[in-house]
């Protein structure tokens, strides 16, 4: 028996696990994440639970003739794109399972290792968890263990390596448990680091003292790796306050085995698996009297909240970026003679951009914004001093003159970011502006380096006086961010943001542009501006706009967004003047 070919392209997941009455975690919580992922959602039954949010009161088993009677009636019709199982109960009952995936041929296989409920309930026993190992490891693509399962699965790892910990503690110490735990047959493992207290700051441990802040603090940092390559990736996230998580662990798997059946690959289905797990937590229900469900549905409270939500994105993020990691310890971006090791992604309160649509929506505050402003967009992207550096002709005077004018822009930026953490309203988007700050400190001496390849001296940049579009424009935004709020002055911001990153992708994907440093000056420019760096500071840029644009109701404001539309096409009309400036050498 093999599983069936896909002739309708309809996504097709399949769940092997447990009942829970209560609806928060099990195959209720699998299938309503395929549901909310846009597959269609199948189901296996192992055991019935008699439970609710304050723990398990009772167990049935299902009859595993019954477990292979409905795996073979789902495979052998509908088919299967991709599998998770959770709940297992026994070890005849995994021998059984793996037995089914053998025949089945499945393509994807994620492993739950399902063994304490969030109430702290032990659903796996020690001969389950031997079978778990020799029997259904070996057949998974990815494994998703929490710290204290890791713990559990590496006392069956062979030859156990010295360095290996007794006790996942920090993130070196998962790492090593992720290398560890592929030796056992995965490709992947996903060690989730929701039972780990790591302080926000420096991302080691919380001393023992501190333990209670676990729940209340700090961040959460999930470890991914492949075993085929090498590679970790790191999830980082903010940690919810909150006590409304039952049901995390299926929903993170059941998002990753959804996405895997969509066509994504593994490390993007973890990294959007892992948005969306984040996003139902914060929207968690607060229901029952003990840990309450996750809302699997959050996206459809609302059409605003679909809107900023998963726009091109699954909210929640300070971005999609790169961090130096050493020795298990993520080091600032700051220190830019870090050697990168390894991939970290970072999800905080503004939600991180995909590169695909987990759920379609319809409404865009930044296209809005380019829409309403079309005619000034195209003159400042495509204007002639664009153009110039595009093809080379650029006069190099222009471009000397615009290069000690953006060096005074530069710090009228980051004051312009120094408001906008005075004029946040949440530890996190305070935090988010300081770092734009001093990503502008760096990128600023950056400025200076680049500036001396044009023979411009960092005396000749601090003694350059500010031209008056350059005043013009950086007093506009400064005066938009006094008056208003934090929306209005992002809004001011965004061209200059927005605007590069439109120029340096086109510019670079152009056939006109000259893509040679020898016969084009201004290609290390361009590929400046479409570096990944860059191109995710726009997106972090976007969904932040977008997520204000829901906090300050613009949805249901006319006139705001009339308001919000003329800040953009005023700041859009005095970048254009910056360009003019450049061009005309003008003071």
């Amino acid at each position: 028996m093999t599983t069936t070919i896909n002739p309708t392209k309809v996504p097709r997941a399949l769940t092997v696990a447990g009942s829970d009455c209560g609806g928060g975690a099990g195959i209720q919580a699998d299938l309503k994440t395929f549901t909310a992922l846009a597959t269609y959602g199948m189901s296996v039954l192992t055991a019935l639970t008699a439970q609710n949010t304050l723990g398990v009161t009772g167990i049935h088993a299902v009859p595993e003739d019954f477990v292979r009677a409905q795996f073979t009636a789902v495979v052998s019709d509908l088919g299967v794109d991709a599998m998770k199982t959770g709940m297992l109960f026994s070890a005849s009952l995994i021998e059984t399972v793996a037995d089914l995936v053998r025949t089945a041929a499945i393509p994807y296989l994620v492993i739950d290792p399902v063994m304490v409920a969030t109430s702290g309930a032990h659903l796996l026993g020690p001969d389950a968890v031997s079978a778990l190992v020799a029997s259904l490891l070996p057949l998974a693509t990815l494994i998703t263990p929490n710290a204290p399962e890791a713990d559990v699965l590496l006392q069956h790892v062979p030859d156990r390596p010295a360095d290996l910990p007794d006790r996942i503690r920090s993130i070196a110490d998962m790492k090593l448990a992720a290398a560890a735990l592929h030796t056992l047959g995965p490709r992947y493992v996903l060690i989730k680091g929701g039972h780990l207290a790591l302080d926000p700051v420096t991302l080691e441990p919380f001393g023992d003292e501190n333990a209670e802040l676990t729940a209340q603090a700090g961040i959460v940092i999930d470890v991914l790796y492949d075993g085929q390559t090498g590679e970790y990736t790191l999830f980082k996230t903010a940690r919810v306050k909150t006590l409304n998580t039952h049901g995390t662990g299926c929903t993170l798997s059941a998002a990753i085995t959804a996405l895997l059946a969509s066509g994504a690959n593994v490390p993007d289905a973890v990294r959007r698996g892992v948005a969306y797990t984040h996003q139902a937590i914060v929207h968690a229900l607060p229901l029952g009297q003990g840990h309450g469900p996750l809302n699997h549905a959050f996206h459809l409270r609302s059409a605003t909240a679909a809107t900023a939500l998963l726009e091109d994105y699954l909210p929640g993020p300070e971005g999609y970026v790169d961090e130096s990691v050493a020795n298990g310890n993520v080091i600032a971006v700051a220190d830019e003679e870090a050697v990168v090791e390894d991939r970290v992604v970072v999800l905080s309160d503004y939600g991180w951009r995909v590169e695909s649509r987990l759920i379609p929506t319809q409404r865009s505050f930044v296209q809005l914004l380019k829409n309403a402003c079309s005619a000034e967009w195209h003159a400042y992207t495509k204007h002639r001093f664009v153009l110039g550096m595009a093809d080379g002709t650029l006069p190099e005077a222009s471009f000397r003159h615009y290069l000690t004018q953006d060096y005074i822009f530069l710090t009228h930026f980051a004051r312009c970011n120094a408001l906008a953490a005075y004029k946040a309203q949440s530890m996190a988007d305070t935090v988010f502006s300081a770092e734009i700050v001093c990503h502008i400190a760096r990128e600023s001496q950056l400025h200076v380096d680049y500036c001396a390849e044009w023979g411009i001296s960092k005396a000749e940049l601090s003694a350059t006086k500010e031209a008056r579009p350059n005043m013009a424009y950086t007093r506009f935004t400064l005066d938009r961010g006094m008056a208003g709020d934090l929306l209005d002055l992002r809004a001011a911001l965004a061209p200059c943001l927005l605007g590069y990153g439109d120029i340096g992708m086109n510019l670079y994907n152009s056939e006109s542009t000259v893509k040679d440093h020898e016969k084009n000056r201004y290609w290390k420019w361009i590929c400046n501006y479409a570096d990944n760096d860059y191109q995710q500071a726009v997106r972090d840029g976007e969904v932040l706009l977008e997520r204000l644009a829901v906090e300050f109701g613009v949805w249901h404001a006319p006139k705001r967004i009339e308001a919000l539309v003329e800040t953009f096409r005023k700041a859009t009309l005095l970048e254009c003047g910056f360009w003019e400036m450049g061009w005309n050498v003008e003071w």
